[in-house]
């Protein structure tokens, strides 16, 4: 057992998106750009698309249009969206307690992974470029490129800590929606959530799953 650690948790899987990274507001251009170019443009703001977020993400687009998406719309929408969030990737920085939430597991004695729905390959060479990519024992993304529909979370949460060698017990999720703990569950590991992305406070609390105001509250949280 971790010294400090409640319950006996030791690792922490760290959702990317939205909560190690301060990527939301490139979330909402990108939707919006995806939108516009099947010919039905919508003004969505952060604090919108934390009301509707939502997965999987095609059932945000279709709550946010007049008329159903025909089959070939889709293809068009989600190679939008990831020209656009690829393009404005570079400029997005962490959350600005990433680093010292990161810092404070570590120093707890925990061990650190990343499970995220972004693309594996660029998610790697994210991860990488922010300079944190040595922090962590496994970084797992998506196998599928798109944004629309990915495979859930909780398959590869199982995955990932069977390769670890650690008992799902003794591991827990941070992330920013509420999906992130559902999948936690399905995986029979512990969540926290945080309302640093996606998903607005309010709709967080609503769930039922413990929440932490900050990166760094979470740690606190969960290390004691």
């Amino acid at each position: 057992m971790v010294v400090g650690a409640p319950g006996g948790i030791r690792h922490i899987i760290w959702d990317w998106n939205g909560t190690l990274l301060n990527d939301t507001g490139l979330t909402v251009r990108s939707a919006m750009a995806a939108l516009d170019a099947i010919g039905q443009p919508k003004n969505i703001t952060i604090e919108m698309w934390r009301q509707i977020s939502t997965r999987p993400l095609r059932n945000i687009y279709t709550s946010l249009v007049d008329v159903p998406i025909e089959a070939g719309q889709w293809q068009v929408l989600e190679q939008t969206w990831l020209s656009t969030y690829v393009a404005g990737l570079p400029a997005v920085a962490l959350n600005p307690m990433a680093r010292q939430a990161l810092d404070q597991a570590a120093s707890a004695g925990m061990t650190q992974s990343i499970v995220s729905l972004h693309t594996e390959p660029e998610l790697r060479a994210d991860v990488q470029a922010k300079g944190i990519a040595n922090v962590f024992t496994s970084i797992s993304g998506s196998r599928r490129a798109g944004n629309v529909e990915r495979t859930p979370k909780a398959a590869e949460v199982r995955s990932q800590l069977a390769d670890l060698r650690v008992d799902p017990a003794q591991a827990i999720m941070i992330g920013d929606m509420v999906d992130d703990a559902r999948e936690a569950d399905e995986a029979g590991v512990r969540a926290v959530l945080v309302p640093t992305g996606d998903t607005s406070r309010e709709r967080l609390v609503a769930s039922g799953y413990p929440v932490a105001d900050s990166l760094t509250d979470a740690v606190r949280l969960i290390t004691g």
